[in-house]
């Protein structure tokens, strides 16, 4: 018998990569996104919101909500639908009037909302945040075509 060594073939960087999709977001990946989140957040808050904070608000609370129903939130339903509501409800009042701001009283609960976000992106697995955000693309690009406000 030979004393031949084995030879490995090397794994594909798919391989490779699809260990990263059990682990949550890269830190400075999750840093970047989160802190766009924060300053739209802050700019509805000061009532100097525009259509693109409005839209980084509306994407965060919805895949905050995807993410809850797929089992990795820790808000109650009630608590993600009346604030799904409001922005979506400000995403039409914006489009149609102008008018970006939300009544002071959702604030405290859109604030929890974007809290969950933020640790939802930062200890949950990616391959779900990939997932129910590419659920959240495919619903967008629904309401695109048909040309529809969101129901809510």
């Amino acid at each position: 018998m030979q004393n031949a060594k084995i030879r490995r073939l090397p794994r594909t960087s798919r391989d490779r990569n699809a260990r990263l999709y059990w682990l949550p977001m890269p830190r400075g990946e999750a840093d970047k996104v989160i802190l766009q989140c924060r300053i739209a957040l802050e700019s509805i808050r000061l009532q100097r919101a525009g259509l693109i904070e409005a839209q980084c608000i509306a994407q965060a609370v919805l895949l905050t909500g995807l993410l809850t129903e797929a089992g990795f939130g820790s808000l109650d339903a009630e608590i993600l639908d009346d604030v799904e509501g409001n922005v979506l409800g400000l995403l039409n009042r914006g489009l149609t009037s102008g008018d970006w701001c939300l009544p002071e009283a959702v604030l405290p609960r859109l604030i929890v909302v974007i809290n969950e976000h933020d640790r939802q992106l930062r200890e949950v697995r990616l391959s779900a945040v990939i997932e129910c955000n590419e659920h959240l693309e495919r619903f967008i690009a629904t309401l695109a075509r048909s040309d529809k406000p969101p129901a809510r």
